[in-house]
């Protein structure tokens, strides 16, 4: 008779050492980050010694816990290489996701490696437009991202994918040397517009108290050009920050905010798709994938 603990236990302290995160391991096995460490302290009493070094946000092996990691991946890969070898060929399924083009440049594309990763058997099509698409006549398409609410259909369902903060934003180089800045004082430069975007100038000066001026503005029909303008000192761009997370974590954008400054938050994104296939594999395995990535934006992860 074979002395083994749990294959359970085992399987959650593979994925949690190999991720380097109870959460990331939970994830990845459809469970909870405490049902992961419930399993790894039960294998921890089986073996009476630790498996990890557990930190504030992160967790790391001890030498017995890596001695028995290096052990338990090449197992784990020869079980799921002899279960590959038995089982049918999956079925290539392909997803055709249409969304609006700053979205899909500024937040979709750079994550799309992880929904491939994720689910190897799905093909992404992707299309882009202004527009939001038609899903009643557009068969074609499975999914579509909207910028702005979009119409109401009959047998499409429309889910919002969170508040966005909308802010104005330039590049450093513009206010350079400058003391704190209040709204009043946006007055002096550039504004950019992007007269596609839900929120407008005259929305935010409204919202902050403050005259819209009669300045000449350029106008750039996308997000993430108004962004790129932005980013190149043109001026100040009024865009929604989810387009910006690249060209705020590398200093390339800052955002004008602080004391007597008011921002926006709306919900500007929408996912669609028909009712009758929500819960198609493809469908929803997108939908369940967007959800998480917001998830994680929303952490900071």
């Amino acid at each position: 008779m074979r002395r083994l603990p749990s294959f359970f236990a085992l399987r959650a302290f593979e994925a949690a050492a190999r991720l380097g995160s109870f959460r990331r391991a939970g994830e990845e096995l459809h469970q909870t980050p405490s049902a992961i460490s419930h399993q790894v302290r039960s294998l921890e009493s089986w073996f009476d010694r630790p498996l990890f070094v557990r930190q504030t946000r992160r967790v790391t092996l001890t030498a017995e816990g890596q001695r028995l990691l290096d052990r338990l991946t090449p197992a784990f890969e020869c079980i799921e290489e002899a279960c590959a070898e038995l089982r049918a060929p999956e079925q290539k399924l392909e997803l055709a996701v249409h969304c609006a083009p700053s979205f899909a440049a500024k937040w979709l594309s750079p994550r799309l490696a992880h929904f491939m990763q994720a689910h190897p058997g799905i093909t992404i099509r992707m299309s882009s437009s202004a527009e939001p698409a038609d899903l009643q006549r557009l068969e074609e398409i499975d999914v579509d991202i909207a910028y702005g609410l979009p119409p109401a259909q009959p047998g499409v369902v429309v889910e919002a994918l969170g508040r966005e903060i909308t802010v104005p934003m330039c590049s450093p180089r513009l206010i350079d040397g400058r003391g704190p800045i209040a709204p009043a004082d946006l007055a002096q430069f550039t504004w950019i517009e992007s007269p596609l975007n839900p929120v407008q100038w005259a929305d935010w000066c409204a919202l902050n108290g403050i005259k819209l001026t009669d300045r000449a503005r350029p106008s750039f029909d996308r997000g993430s050009l108004a962004i790129a303008a932005a980013a190149d000192g043109l001026g100040i761009a009024l865009e929604t920050t989810r387009f910006a997370q690249g060209e705020l974590a590398r200093g390339e954008l800052v955002v004008l905010d602080g004391p007597g400054f008011r921002r926006i938050e709306r919900e500007m994104h929408f996912l669609c798709y028909r009712k009758a296939e929500g819960d198609s594999r493809h469908v929803a395995a997108f939908r369940e994938w967007v959800g998480a990535e917001m998830a994680a934006d929303v952490r900071g992860d």
